[in-house]
């Protein structure tokens, strides 16, 4: 087999391929472009949008999404490829990618599926001929980023990383950029079930609202929160409809020139003015006791009460929705428990927390509060919560191939350290020439170094034999 040609001097491309949006960037750049990862059909406006092409959208309700992903696993190879067409094409906000010159450094899922693998390689060698390409499992970039290290020159060499993403929540040990494989776990919840959730509430107490994900989705960022004090929350939103938990959301009214297509949340009422009535029940509103119908610029509210936190409480107690699952906190210390107990206190005190679900309000404080109840005393627990939940896993890919602590080229100088991940992360790209030649055995050798056993733990890490060592 030839030798593998330099690394090229082009910027890399970078696609975090959630699935529930794409992220892209090139590893020169300080922001990555995000685009919806499915179909869209508009019932309304009779046509169907493609990543980027939802901006033009003009009625957000009703949508339906087809989607690439199936429960974490990308399923339908057909909408992926159209949609990754749309990014990769100079239309719209797309990429203006030229394949043939460009290396690629693409996400997937930890322990993805070995022909959901292959279907990757094939796809971005064969059908957009890609000069080379990685496949890297997100968790694996995270210490190189500036939410693990905080700006540091230094990365850390052990984080244990919670991506509570669409679909599932992980819970991932990463030491010098491998994931130790006896440490993984997965709840099976995510902001698609949490969103699912608040959609029955609704529906069932106030507003049918079933087929309006945008928007659901949208009242659920923009309200909910993970509470501390539960007792006294759910007491406090049990006791009146006008409690200071209550608050308002104006769903769209669904007008042609309408600039309201998601809704939005009503500031809180101050003072001695009282919080608006919950919506009734009927298409009409009552003035001087009589009913009159409503007009075309009548507001329709969502009257957001204790669905503000049972929503996020989901993933504290999955139990609240009869899934027979550990919550994210007791999750953490299984995982942390099935590692060698000479890093267990390194992993306490570094917890990275990414992807949209821990973006909630009050997130951090909660679950570094219910860790602390569970981490020896001995362990200081330290939680960050990324800053960009959903981005944070593209910048920190260009952080790690510039080598440096910050996305730019041009920021601080790298530390030895990240210029050797760096260099690494670079010599695990597979070129198009190596793939032609040996198919997908060469992909499996290469990109099988983000994973790591106990025992290469072990001898890595200069620690003695565990348990399950002969």
């Amino acid at each position: 087999m030839a030798a593998p040609s330099p690394f090229p001097s082009t910027p890399t491309l970078i696609l975090d391929n959630g699935a529930h949006s794409i992220k892209a960037m090139y590893s020169n750049q300080e922001e990555p472009s995000v685009y919806r990862n499915s179909i869209i059909r508009s019932k309304t406006e009779k046509r169907n949008y493609v990543a980027d092409e939802l901006d033009e959208c003009k009625d957000f309700g009703g949508l339906v999404f087809r989607m690439a992903h199936e429960r974490g696993i990308l399923t339908n190879w057909e909408v992926e490829k159209t949609v990754w067409d749309r990014v990769f094409s100079a239309k719209g906000r797309g990429m203006q990618v030229d394949p043939s010159t460009t290396p690629l450094l693409i996400t997937e899922p930890v322990f993805n599926l070995g022909n959901v693998r292959e279907n990757h390689d094939q796809m971005l060698f064969e059908e957009w001929e890609f000069e080379r390409i990685c496949r890297v499992p997100g968790p694996a970039l995270i210490p190189w980023g500036t939410d693990a290290g905080g700006g540091a020159a230094e990365a850390p060499e052990c984080v244990l990383v919670v991506d509570a993403g669409f679909s599932f929540t992980h819970v991932v040990p990463v030491v010098r950029g491998s994931i130790v494989n006896a440490g993984v776990r997965r709840i099976d919840a995510g902001g698609k079930l949490l969103t699912n959730h608040l959609k029955e509430l609704v529906s069932f107490r106030q507003w049918y609202m079933m087929d309006q994900t945008s928007v659901i989705e949208h009242a659920k960022e923009e309200c909910c929160y993970v509470s501390n004090e539960w007792e006294r929350d759910w007491e406090t939103a049990n006791s009146s409809l006008t409690n200071p938990i209550v608050r308002s959301y104006v769903l769209p009214d669904f007008l042609p020139d309408s600039t309201n297509k998601l809704g939005f949340v009503r500031p809180p009422p101050t003072g001695n003015t009282p919080p608006p009535t919950p919506p009734l029940a009927e298409d009409a509103m009552v003035v001087d006791g009589a009913p009159q119908k409503k007009s075309a610029e009548e507001e329709q509210l969502l009257q957001m009460n204790n669905e503000r936190f049972t929503v996020p409480e989901v993933l504290f107690n999955p139990s609240t929705i009869d899934l027979n699952q550990g919550g994210i906190h007791e999750t953490i210390a299984h995982s942390i428990s099935a590692l060698p107990e000479e890093l267990r206190g390194m992993f306490w005190s570094n917890i990275v927390c990414v992807g949209g679900s821990s973006g909630f309000a009050g997130f951090g404080d909660r679950l570094r509060s219910e860790l602390r109840k569970l981490a020896p005393p001995e362990f200081p627990v330290r939680v960050t919560v990324s800053t960009s939940p959903t981005l944070t896993t593209a910048l920190s890919a260009a952080s790690a191939l510039t080598g440096s602590s910050l996305p730019s080229v041009s920021s601080a100088a790298p530390s030895a350290k990240r210029e050797q991940f760096a260099q690494s992360l670079k010599d695990a790209f597979v070129t198009r020439q190596e793939y032609l030649e040996a198919g997908a055995s060469v992909s499996r050798r290469k990109f099988g170094r983000w994973y790591v056993g106990e025992k290469r733990l072990r001898e890595e890490c200069g620690l003695g034999r565990g348990a399950g060592d002969s």
